[in-house]
């Protein structure tokens, strides 16, 4: 839909940003049941592929973020932000469906294939999204209205998904058929249409491109930005170490403690709670503690849950109940780490060369988070690890030592704050909190 109008009234922004987040809502309740839930790896393991392929699952999404998302950003600039989302989505639809039909594709092997290409399909097609994404919305959301708005639009996803998880929960049982599971990729795979549905009915705005970097001079300016830079090392470091956690979690209380599926579907959804309620409570603890302790604090927590996890050896409801709990305040934290990393990579941006600055960034931060799980999965796969080994007593298993290796992996991850600007600053640098 086009308009030929620079300045779109204060009723028609109200009216875009009614569909923006009626189109997050659609969107993610099929990106988080595809790409990070427990539907798809255990969709996974009944079509027989292991412990590294159901991992694998969950890494291809932002490990083609990081990998895509520049050049995607150039592509979005040429052909419009609007239409290449469309676009793009539509060929993200056709791979979902592919998916949940995969069982019927040829059986064993075959359908693992066919899963697994499918999903690097659409995680490649989501980087087009994902590049079109905000600068879309920078054509009609107003600069006052950013905080309230971004903040209620990933409210009303989060909570959507995690409705939507906790509904499939219950469908499943405690233990499903795979054509349960499949009926459930199937409606998520429908309610993703509705992403293409309402950006269509978006407006497209033109825009002020006067004084804005082109692709090869903002590239070169976000590589002469050091303390933008250094950020995005550290984000890299940081995602690289934590990511990991929750899909390994689904598969040490699907593989190990042998925990009924329904519970772990119901903790998956628990899981975008808690990532709801990170993102209420994210901009509080960042006003109250600033970004400093609250950098500090995301360190903390992610090494304690990973350290505790590594402790629990058995299931029962105790061990259980403490599971999700520690899930919940995992999720917690990584949502709030995802907003205050978001809020240092804007104000750290060069003006003038913001979209190509989040790029920048985004694609050490989607890389390190897709690594993490890409490196799982090969570990898993390889048997690397000791299947089982012992501390006196307590027996542990090789998912347990991956946990311990993580909560490592975070503490030496914290060596990397003296390069981000807001611990130690370092001489003059753009610093643009708003």
């Amino acid at each position: 839909m086009a308009s030929d109008s620079a300045s779109p009234t204060l009723e028609e922004r109200r009216s875009c940003e009614r569909k923006a987040t009626l189109s997050t809502c659609f969107g993610a309740m099929g990106d988080v049941t595809l790409t990070d839930s427990a539907i798809i790896i255990l969709f996974a393991q009944m079509l027989g592929a292991g412990d590294m392929f159901s991992m694998l699952t969950t890494s291809l999404l932002p490990l083609f973020n990081g990998l895509c998302i520049i050049p995607m950003a150039w592509v979005a600039s040429r052909i419009g932000y609007q239409k290449l989302i469309v676009r793009i989505c539509m060929v993200s639809a056709f791979a979902y469906y592919m998916v949940a039909a995969s069982p019927f594709l040829g059986g064993g092997k075959i359908s693992v294939g066919i899963m697994i290409g499918m999903i690097v399909l659409y995680a490649y097609c989501n980087t087009g999204y994902i590049a079109g994404w905000f600068p879309m919305l920078d054509t009609f959301l107003l600069k006052e209205r950013r905080s309230t708005f971004l903040s209620s639009m990933r409210f009303s996803w989060q909570l959507s998904s995690a409705l939507f998880l906790l509904s499939a929960g219950f469908f499943v049982g405690r233990n499903p058929t795979l054509h349960q599971l499949q009926l459930v990729l199937l409606i998520a795979a429908t309610l993703y249409l509705g992403r293409i549905f309402f950006i269509s009915r978006i407006p497209v705005y033109k825009t002020e491109k006067k004084g804005v970097y082109g692709f090869r001079e903002g590239l070169q300016v976000a590589l002469a930005n050091k303390p933008l830079a250094g950020y995005s090392v550290y984000l890299f470091i940081l995602n690289l170490a934590a990511y990991g956690t929750l899909p390994l979690s689904t598969i040490y209380l699907k593989r190990y403690l042998h925990a009924p599926d329904n519970i772990i579907v119901m903790i998956s959804a628990l899981n975008m709670v808690g990532m709801l309620l990170g993102s209420i409570g994210a901009g509080r603890i960042i006003t109250r503690w600033g970004i400093k302790d609250t950098l500090l604090g995301i360190h903390i927590t992610y090494a304690l849950v990973n350290f505790a996890l590594f402790f629990i050896g058995e299931w029962n409801p105790a061990t259980g109940t403490l599971i999700a709990f520690l899930m919940m305040v995992y999720s917690f934290t990584f949502a709030s780490a995802s907003i205050a990393s978001t809020s240092e990579m804007m104000a750290l941006a060069t003006p003038g060369n913001k979209a190509m600055a989040m790029a920048f960034c985004g694609t050490f931060y989607y890389g390190g988070s897709g690594l993490s799980r890409l490196i799982s999965s090969l570990v898993l796969g390889s048997g690397l690890l000791a299947p089982q080994w012992s501390i006196g007593a307590m027996r542990i298993c090789h998912y347990q030592t991956l946990f311990l290796v993580y909560a490592i992996m975070i503490v030496f991850a914290a060596m990397f704050l003296v390069v981000v600007p807001a611990i130690f600053p370092k001489g003059e640098y753009v610093y643009d909190v708003h």
